[in-house]
């Protein structure tokens, strides 16, 4: 596949650590609005990226690192290749509408993907859930993944142990799973998934950071509203009051996507966690009597968001800070 020094500046940008979407945004259409082309926008001095631009100092620090953009891009694009993995733009057909209409300018301008993209065109799910569940969650995760996944239904999860493990092994098995994970693509690996799992299904992993970049907190919480945004509903085991699984049900909750949390937990914050998140607009379904497809295609179609006057204090308590 080719690209012209638009996308190819486009991909340099995607790739360099600490440079967002909303920079890439800016970058690109100030080019535009000036009707130069992107790689010699790039070539600006630090005062005209800063004021015409409007680029904070530390991207611009970082921007100005970059010698050739269009063989920096050319040089990723080659090495994406050799991971068996593609570039999807913004605009093109492969790129998930959902994530422009859920994160708008935080969406990823670029993508860098593994497996197949057209995972993410089928009506997805998000099983997310804490990374040492009860064995009875894990059971349901992973069964409900399955059900969910041979109906034609993609499983989306974020590649961490406990129940998406137990969601990606049961949706692969099955159908289709979509992975997020909060780093790379080049340092992604699947846990617990053997690769007569990944030969059986079909399968994406949607790299959403620079291809080399490693684990950094702030990503995990961009990631969890990219599974999210991915995502026509939002299934959550046993969630605690903080944490990943939290801020992914908080998230659902805010995006008014359909909430569904388990749990056969009997700690603490464990319940805490679930009656909270019951009173905020989740359903609460039972770990031991799962739906099975047709009943939560019902469950969802008739699925009421909670009101907005009611979720003035989803981010306010210890949820918020983690």
């Amino acid at each position: 596949e080719s690209y012209d020094d638009e996308e190819l500046c486009l991909i340099c940008l995607a790739s360099t650590e600490g440079v967002g979407p909303a920079s890439i945004r800016k970058l690109l259409a100030g080019a535009r609005a000036s009707g130069e082309p992107l790689s010699e926008a790039l070539q600006h001095s630090a005062a005209e990226l800063e004021g015409r631009f409007g680029i904070g100092a530390t991207v611009v620090s970082l921007l100005r690192r970059i010698e050739s953009p269009i063989l920096l891009g050319e040089a990723i694009v080659d090495a994406l290749g050799w991971m068996e993995g593609r570039v999807v733009l913004e605009g093109s057909p492969d790129y998930p509408a959902k994530l422009l209409r859920f994160l708008g300018e935080a969406a990823p301008v670029v993508l860098f993907m593994l497996g197949d993209p057209a995972v993410l065109k089928d009506p997805c799910v998000a099983v997310v859930g804490s990374r040492g569940p009860t064995r009875e969650a894990r059971g349901a995760a992973r069964a409900f993944a399955a059900a969910e996944a041979e109906s034609g239904i993609s499983v989306v999860s974020g590649g961490a142990s406990g129940i998406d493990t137990a969601a990606h092994r049961g949706a692969l098995g099955a159908g289709a799973a979509a992975v997020v994970p909060p780093v790379g693509v080049a340092h992604f690996r699947w846990r617990g998934i053997r690769q007569a799992d990944l030969s059986g299904g079909r399968w994406c992993v949607v790299g959403q950071f620079p291809p080399q970049e490693r684990w950094r907190t702030g990503n995990a919480l961009v990631r969890n509203r990219t599974i999210v945004a991915a995502s026509d509903a939002v299934v959550g085991f046993e969630p605690r009051e903080r944490g990943g699984t939290w801020h992914t049900c908080l998230t659902a909750l805010q995006m008014g996507k359909p909430l569904f949390v388990v749990s056969a937990s009997g700690e603490a914050a464990h319940r805490r966690g679930l009656s909270r998140l019951v009173r905020l607009g989740a359903q609460a379904l039972d770990p031991h009597q799962m739906p099975d497809a047709p009943q939560f295609e019902r469950l969802v179609r008739d699925y009421r968001p909670p009101a907005a006057s009611s979720q003035t204090a989803l981010f306010e308590g210890p949820g918020d800070k983690t």
